[in-house]
């Protein structure tokens, strides 16, 4: 299986904690919350089948519903700015963080057009307990192939949000690639050639893009 395509089948998987929580230690472990969310999307996704065989778009609906609330998109968007942060004004990084998640929720729908609920199933790593001082934690997670295929090696990293008192999900690494690292990367180069204005447009112009196959669609 190619990484990227595995990227794209775990999309579904990255989630943040809960917001009920008051302290660190009332916050859902990582591990339990990582496996209880995307179980519910996965199941989400079963269940209206039917709809989004009729039109693809739907999956939009299911990824802001389900998916979007837990993924920290905005500390996601500001680690793929990386230095070019520094170079923006305030309302540059406001439209490039909007743009960006819209661009997340066209990627995952592509990923979703991918998924098959009865040739896919995920393993999830064993909760470990979370020292009081950590504020990274490393969720290792394997993509299952019915048909016998070896296991695609997912890790999920999460940070602790002492503002919002959440785990937060902000990158996946799929067989030793990060994604955050190959998307800052990718944005560099546009930034370099468009700058970032242009870079917004780009993004914004994907982000509107019908959902379809991932094999017809562009990254």
């Amino acid at each position: 299986m190619k990484i990227w395509y595995a990227f794209l089948m775990a999309a579904l998987l990255v989630v943040t904690g809960t917001a009920v929580a008051n302290t660190k230690q009332d916050a859902e472990s990582p591990y339990v919350l990582l496996e209880r969310v995307a179980n519910k999307t996965a199941k989400r996704i079963s269940e209206e089948r039917s709809k989004i065989n009729e039109d693809l778009d739907y999956l939009r609906v299911i990824i802001r519903e389900e998916l979007m609330p837990y993924v920290d998109a905005t500390y996601a968007a500001k680690r793929v700015l990386g230095r070019n942060l520094k170079d923006t004004t305030e309302q540059q990084r406001q439209e490039f963080y909007s743009v960006f998640r819209e661009y997340l929720i066209a990627t995952y729908g592509r990923a979703f057009t991918q998924y098959d609920e009865e040739k896919h199933e995920f393993q999830f790593e064993r909760a470990r307990d979370i020292a009081p001082d950590d504020r990274m934690v490393e969720v290792k997670t394997r993509l299952i192939e019915k048909d016998g295929r070896p296991p695609v090696r997912l890790d999920f990293k999460l940070r602790y949000d002492d503002d919002e008192k959440v785990w937060k999900a902000y990158d996946l690494v799929v067989e030793g690639v990060s994604l955050l690292n190959s998307k800052a990367a990718e944005i560099s180069s546009v930034i370099r050639d468009r700058g970032i204005d242009g870079t917004i447009a780009l993004l914004r112009e994907k982000g509107q893009e019908p959902i379809q196959p991932y094999d017809q669609g562009n990254s």
